[in-house]
């Protein structure tokens, strides 16, 4: 049994740099907004001299019950920051997206921000430029003869005539891309390739 099976039998989520970043971020957050909201309140206590006495009268004359303002910080506070994550629609272990349409032949597929675009197939970049269509462009002839248009991608340390291996990181997207397969000067149809 593996360290990741036993924490998913335990109903451990494994902590990724991205949980972690999301968390940092969230608690960033928070510690802002109630850091505002003490400046405010207290900015109003120095100008307002009625504001000041309901302030000291509720604050130290009434008892509170600390559960329900504990359920009311989680209720509307802790929702503020919380982010809705749309699961995409395909992934697996080179591609990962939300949406697709068809596109000049090819595909434009939604992705996360800065999404990090590996290669599908091992292969030899052939270009490395800017497309019209597509922006900063990587095309790549894979082992199996089929080239691949890589579009709107900032290429990261990869140079033309270089061999990347399959999987390996050849650029980042920011929440487009764009993919586009040939054969011969032959476009193929995409779906086999990226499901």
């Amino acid at each position: 049994m593996t360290l990741e099976d036993y924490l998913k039998d335990k109903g451990i989520k494994n902590e990724t740099k991205e949980n972690k970043k999301s968390y940092r971020e969230s608690i960033i957050k928070r510690t802002l907004l109630t850091t505002t909201l003490v400046l405010l309140i207290l900015i109003i206590n120095n100008i307002s001299p009625k504001f000041k006495k309901e302030l000291n009268k509720n604050l130290f004359e009434t008892n509170y019950n600390f559960s329900k303002v504990n359920n009311l910080y989680k209720k509307y506070l802790l929702n503020i920051t919380k982010k809705e994550t749309a699961k995409p629609v395909w992934e697996n272990e080179n591609l990962e997206y939300y949406n697709v349409e068809d596109y000049n032949g090819g595909a434009k597929l939604s992705v996360s921000e800065n999404y990090n675009v590996k290669m599908l197939e091992s292969g030899l970049v052939v270009f490395i430029g800017n497309k019209e269509e597509y922006g900063m462009t990587v095309i790549v002839q894979q082992s199996n003869g089929i080239n691949v248009t890589y579009g709107n991608v900032e290429a990261k340390d990869i140079k033309i005539y270089d061999y990347i291996e399959k999987g390996t990181i050849i650029g980042v997207a920011n929440k487009t891309l764009y993919l586009k397969f040939e054969s011969e000067k032959e476009v193929l149809d995409y779906n086999t390739y990226i499901k």
